[in-house]
This record gives structure tokens, C-alpha cells and sequence, in this order.
């Protein structure tokens, strides 16, 4: 009673899907380790000690990444992340194939929040940067406690540790005893603004100690005399001697 005239709407039932309905694509996540998502491929064919060279690319010089690309072997870069223009740079050299690290750099006496807010600012801003480098201008200090929560953040991630020898280096230690994959640099290259035959040479000491000691990293910075010194290197025979391999294969050694 009371009904009458009252329109009930009911739903018109799903049609089935046709076997050829287009479905959600699903994506698995990529679990790998930073090192390997983000690290090129790299072949050691002759078994020969491995050299790695990592260029800081400080925005100055313009065509940076392509410049690289065209280098007869792999070269690493470095970007800070709090340089105008970092993420797009980090991009353009990803595009051609090329490794980064993001530069770490910590304030004096940095508390928990301060290393977080910088690794934050690392990863966030680079996101394809497969480690760090400390490269000595106001780097990790040796504060043990700085130092360990870096270490823990990179080995959560899968992720390498590059830095600037100094004394005992209690950074390297306690990214060893984290299970960080870590080196220390064996030569700057210019940081004096060398010329390229004082850079061919000190790369042909680093080849000399790399055949003594497999996985030597040497330092630069993105530069029209760095990059010519480099390739004119690399094609010369005794740059054949060792195997010039991204960082992240020394890393991973």
C-alpha cells in the first residue's frame, strides 16, 4: 500500500569482458639494489685490472653530456645536488648512458635531522644516482655518528660510497663494516686546473697502481682540457693495459 506510481531504477548488469578487453598494465617493482638499477652494463672481456674515472660536472661548461658520450670508454659523473638545473642535468647524462653519483654534503656538527634532510635532498634531486661521493669540501666529517646513519641509509638502498682519502679515513671503515660497497680516490686529476699532459700523466700512474691493485678511481671535473686529455689517453696503447669501467663495476668488484 502506498506504492503506486513509485519508479523503481535498477542497474543495468555489467556486461562480461571480451577475452580482447583491454586490461590494467602491471609493473613490478624493482627491487635491485641501486648499484645495479642504475649502473650501465659493463663486460671485462680481457680479465684486465679496472680504472674508473668520475668527472664533477659543476654546470660551468655547457654540453657537458654530450661531450662525454662520445669518449672511447665509460666515465662517471658527479652532480651536487643543490646546483641550479641538478635533476635535468642528472637526466641528460642518464640519457646517454652515463653513471652518477650525487655529492654528499654535510653542515658542521650535523645532527640525525641534518643527514636526513641531505640524503633527502641527494636522492630526492637525483633519484638515479646510484652512490655518493665525498670529495672533500665539507663532506662527512669524522663524526661516527653522521657516518653511521649515512651508511645505513646507503645500504638500504643498495647503494656506493666514493671518497677523498684522508688520514685513517673512518668514513671508509664504517662503510665497510655497514656493507656498503666503498673507494677511496687515488689521484685528483685537476684539481689545480692541470693541463692535459700533467692529467695523461697522472692517469698513467693511476693505470700503473691499478695493475698493481684492481678498482682505482680517479678524480676530475667536466672541462674542455680534462675530456680531451682523457680520450687522447684512452686511445693510446698503453691506456689498453687496464680496462676503463664505470664506477659502479669497481664498486661492485
Amino acid at each position: 500500500g502506498g506504492a503506486a506510481g513509485v519508479r523503481v531504477v535498477r542497474p543495468e548488469p555489467e556486461a562480461p569482458l571480451s577475452d580482447d578487453a583491454a586490461l590494467p598494465e602491471i609493473i613490478a617493482e624493482d627491487t635491485r639494489p641501486a648499484l645495479e638499477r642504475f649502473g650501465e652494463d659493463f663486460e671485462n672481456t680481457g680479465n684486465l685490472a679496472t680504472l674508473a674515472i668520475i668527472l664533477v660536472d659543476d654546470g660551468t661548461m655547457p654540453g657537458g653530456p654530450d661531450a662525454l658520450a662520445v669518449a672511447p670508454f665509460p666515465i662517471s659523473v658527479a652532480i651536487s645536488p643543490g646546483q641550479p638545473g641538478a635533476g635535468d642535468l642528472m637526466a641528460a647524462y642518464r640519457d646517454k648512458g652515463i653513471e652518477v653519483l650525487s655529492i654528499l654534503r654535510l653542515p658542521e656538527g650535523a645532527a640525525p635531522s641534518d643527514v636526513e634532510v641531505a640524503l633527502g635532498a641527494a636522492f630526492g634531486t637525483l633519484p638515479e644516482a646510484l652512490g655518493v661521493i665525498d670529495i672533500g669540501d665539507g663532506g662527512l666529517k669524522q663524526d661516527a655518528n653522521a657516518n653511521e646513519q649515512v651508511m645505513t641509509a646507503l645500504a638500504a638502498d643498495g647503494r656506493g660510497f666514493v671518497t677523498i682519502s684522508k688520514g685513517l679515513n673512518t668514513t671508509l671503515r664504517v662503510a665497510e663494516a655497514a656493507g656498503v660497497p666503498a673507494r677511496v680516490v687515488f689521484r685528483d686529476l685537476d684539481a689545480e686546473e692541470q693541463d692535459a699532459r700533467v692529467i695523461r700523466r697522472f692517469l698513467d700512474q693511476a693505470a700503473f697502481r691499478a695493475r698493481q691493485e684492481s678498482g682505482i678511481v680517479v678524480l676530475g671535473r667536466v672541462r674542455p682540457d680534462t675530456i680531451s686529455a682523457l680520450i687522447l689517453w684512452g686511445e693510446a696503447n698503453r691506456a689498453g693495459q687496464v680496462a676503463q669501467a664505470p664506477i659502479s663495476a669497481v664498486l661492485q668488484e
